[in-house]
């Protein structure tokens, strides 16, 4: 028997997800955690060999998205992770990836496609969708272990940065990006960690200091434009001194 934790919040979720592993492999031996707080306590007290998590349980402070991979990557570095997510695989699977976790599948996905991946990843294989492959090998092919801390950064966390190095907020950005306050927080948190920054205005330092100024301008006149268009009202005074502090902005038509 493959000892299982099913690391889930929602009580109704965890019941579905039992019924689907039961139907989809034989030889599981499922415990469960409800909380962020209780899978700890069930790693400390038990050796598991294949972990299905949901990574949005995380506790604000105590490490949501890639960030709770990364810690239970750490506790249990023989464990199988699969990440079972609503959150986007684009935005969130590579770092998920590369942080530990041996597959990635969304909380959208087929039956069959659920059925695959518990397979793959509890016998030891990866197992991610065509779409996030590629995501990964085109952010493989570009990071080198020598370059800085940002070369790792997929497009959606770069967005989220140079926003916020443009002085945007996090109810902004998601506004801008077309996404929801907790995504966008998510990010926000997993590439401060990753930058080792503590505030935005570190972040600014760091574009400033890595010679990103111009193209955090460029991506926040971009993205910026595709929401509002070029004529579209300035952003508020707020953010505009923000980004002017930072010595960084982005023009508006």
């Amino acid at each position: 028997m493959i000892r299982t934790l099913l690391a889930e919040a929602n009580p109704v979720a965890r019941l579905g997800i039992r019924s689907l592993l039961r139907a989809s492999a034989e030889a599981l031996e499922i415990d469960e955690a409800g909380s962020h707080a209780e899978l700890l306590e069930k790693l400390g007290e038990r050796y598991y060999e294949f972990i299905i998590v949901e990574p949005a349980m995380g506790e604000s402070g105590a490490g949501g998205g890639t960030a709770l991979v990364e810690r239970l990557h750490a506790l249990a570095p023989w464990a199988a992770l699969l990440v079972f997510t609503e959150l986007d695989e684009l935005s969130f699977g590579v770092g998920a990836i590369r942080q530990g976790a041996r597959g990635y599948l969304m909380k959208t996905a087929r039956r069959d496609e659920f059925r695959t991946a518990v397979r793959r990843v509890a016998g030891g294989q990866l197992y991610m969708s065509k779409a996030l492959a590629d995501e990964f090998a085109a952010a493989m092919h570009k990071y080198d272990a020598r370059t800085a801390p940002h070369a790792s950064l997929g497009k959606r966390e770069f967005e989220v940065f140079a926003l916020a190095v443009c002085g945007m907020t996090v109810i902004e950005s998601a506004q801008i990006l077309y996404l929801d306050t907790e995504t966008v927080g998510v990010l926000k948190r997993s590439v401060m960690d990753r930058l080792e920054a503590s505030t935005p205005q570190d972040l600014a330092a760091y574009a400033a200091a890595h010679g990103l100024a111009g193209d955090c301008s460029a991506t926040c006149s971009g993205l910026w434009a595709g929401r509002y268009g070029q004529a579209a009202a300035a952003p508020s005074e707020a953010t505009q001194s923000a980004s002017s502090a930072a010595g960084i902005g982005f023009a508006i038509r």
